[in-house]
C-alpha cells in the first residue's frame, strides 16, 4: 500500500517537501521513518513526532493505504 509524507523545518532541507512509500499492511509510523532514516544519515538521530489527519500519534499508529503522515522534528524559537 502507499502512504505520503509531508515534511517540515529541518527535515524539509534535508529530505524535500514529500515522498510516498510502498509499505506492507500493519507498518507503523516508525517503521516508515526508520526506514526513511536508514537511507538518509543525516536526519538518522533527529528526534520526530508524527500526525496523521492532522492529530498527533504515537509511533506505534498503525498506517493505512492513502493517509498522510506529517514528520515534525524537534522546534524551537519565539520570543
Amino acid at each position: 500500500m502507499v502512504v505520503r509524507l509531508r515534511f517540515f523545518a529541518s527535515l524539509r532541507e534535508r529530505l524535500g517537501a514529500e515522498m510516498t512509500r510502498q509499505v506492507p499492511r500493519g507498518t507503523t509510523v516508525e517503521a516508515v521513518w526508520d526506514a526513511i532514516a536508514a537511507e538518509h544519515p543525516a536526519v538518522a538521530r533527529t528526534q520526530v513526532r508524527f500526525a496523521v489527519a492532522e492529530r498527533y500519534v504515537e509511533p506505534t499508529y498503525v498506517v493505512s493505504a492513502g493517509e498522510e503522515v506529517a514528520v515534525f522534528p524537534p522546534v524551537s524559537g519565539g520570543r
